[in-house]
């Protein structure tokens, strides 16, 4: 099987479900947003958005290994 996601107006919706109950309840399956999925993609949107915005942070990797450094020997005793 195959999925495909479409993003639709309530009204269209209900047409779609309509057309897809011409068919055998075997040969599809509607499933329900996953909350987590949803969550996840808000917060890639919003990232997305500061990167073509350019209000976004960047760090260089010798500024992650310093955070990650710090961080790490914080834990460590």
């Amino acid at each position: 099987m195959e999925t495909i996601r479409i993003n639709c107006e309530p009204n269209i919706k209900s047409k779609i479900v309509e057309f897809l109950n011409n068919f055998s309840s075997n040969d599809y399956k509607i499933i329900k947003e996953d909350v987590s999925f949803m969550n996840d993609k808000k917060k890639l949107e919003a990232t997305l958005e500061k990167m073509a915005n350019g209000t976004a942070e960047f760090y260089s990797l010798d500024e992650l290994d310093n955070y990650l450094e710090k961080t790490i020997s914080k834990y460590e005793d």
